[in-house]
């Protein structure tokens, strides 16, 4: 059998997850390739090295260069702050290797635009980590849709609720600092609401919406008294309306204490479809009339580890995305219009850009242009 060896870049919560994945595919899936943990990338190396030779990896390094020159290394799974997404690719692409990266593709659009550029010149397998695609209920959402079950889509509003960041006392880090993330809440949730609805309905025609900052201060660090100011947001909404006519609102939070969901309700001509991801694997359908015949179940579901093997939603998310990169590496793709692309997170940026900008503008005028 086939091995891909794949270089990790990063060694935090997100990347922890990508190596759970990548380490129970061959336990739970039959693979037409080997995914092998080769090279672990992290600023570092003497702290982790143990860690990573008993998790299986051949050996730790520094820097994405190191990694990129090793012919034994076939792929960049890249897990590290969206400030460092655009210099990791292009060492990628210098070493001739595929790319899984992870959401947004950068911090700026004006850099993920041009690094796509590169991509296209350069035409590598790459796969962007929009792993919502892959749970089981957006799968349905999708071929239920398609199958018009509840007739033809005329909206659909998104609300995706997190409260980890409401807190002053936690401290900033890299997720909290416009150089290093690009932006809040928005960049970090609303990619993905934002690649759901295209994922779903097609193209998006028009978004205009508003980011706001509500925990301005933070602790400089765990127990400190020093603050230092917040430039990223907590909070957004946005209305959006596709090329096919779909519209509604779409909300993002940070800070939204004892709410936490990721509630979709989709309203069609004939009923609506209603789930929260956090908790639900197949949505709840209502209809005007009367029921229905069994929903179709896409076949895509294989993609992810059966009822026995389950990890919890959001790594089983993870594992059906990989596995399906892993299986578009080996020439294997019976879902070519499911895999996220590096486009895609570039199409989502460019309105994500356009609000943050306005929200920018906003702030300026409320305050008379002195932010102090």
């Amino acid at each position: 059998m086939k091995s891909i060896h794949f270089a990790v870049l990063g060694f935090g919560n997100i990347a922890k997850t990508h190596i759970t994945a990548l380490r129970a595919l061959p336990v739970v899936k039959r693979l037409p390739a080997l995914p092998v943990l080769d090279t672990l990338v992290t600023r570092n190396p003497d702290r982790h090295r143990l860690q990573a030779e008993a998790i299986g990896f051949r050996r730790t390094v520094s820097s994405a260069a190191e990694a990129a020159g090793d012919e034994r290394v076939d792929v960049f799974d890249i897990c590290t702050p969206n400030a460092v997404h655009y210099d990791d690719v292009m060492s990628a692409l210098g070493g001739g290797k595929s790319i899984y990266c992870e959401k947004p593709v950068t911090d700026r659009y004006d850099r993920s635009r041009r690094l796509l550029e590169e991509i296209e010149k350069a035409n590598p397998t790459e796969q962007l980590a929009f792993t919502f695609r892959y749970h089981p209920a957006v799968m349905r959402i999708r071929e239920w849709v398609r199958a018009g079950v509840i007739g033809e889509p005329l909206q659909c509003n998104i609300s995706y609720r997190r409260s980890g960041y409401l807190d002053p006392e936690r401290p900033v880090s890299w997720r909290l600092q416009s150089g290093l993330s690009g932006g809040g809440a928005i960049s970090d949730l609303g990619v993905h609401v934002l690649d759901l609805i295209r994922h779903w309905f097609g193209e998006l025609s028009d978004v205009s919406g508003i980011a706001r900052t509500y925990v301005k201060e933070r602790a400089a660090e765990a127990g400190s008294d020093r603050r230092v100011a917040v430039d990223v947001d907590d909070w957004a909404m946005m209305h959006y309306e596709t090329a096919s006519g779909v519209s509604g609102a779409l909300e993002v939070s940070r800070i939204a204490l004892g709410s936490d969901a990721y509630e979709i309700r989709v309203v069609g001509t004939r009923g609506s479809l209603t789930c929260d991801l956090e908790r639900q694997t197949v949505p709840d359908i209502h209809l005007l009339k009367g029921g229905s015949a069994a929903p179709p179940q896409p076949d895509a579901l294989e993609l992810l580890p059966g009822e026995k093997a389950t990890m919890g939603i959001a790594v089983d998310a993870h594992f059906a995305a990989l596995h399906h990169f892993l299986l578009r590496l080996a020439g294997e793709d019976r879902w070519p219009d499911l895999a996220p692309h590096i486009r895609d997170g570039v199409t989502v940026e460019y309105w994500i850009e356009r609000i943050l900008a306005a929200s920018k503008r906003s702030d300026v005028a409320e305050t008379g242009g002195d932010r102090t």
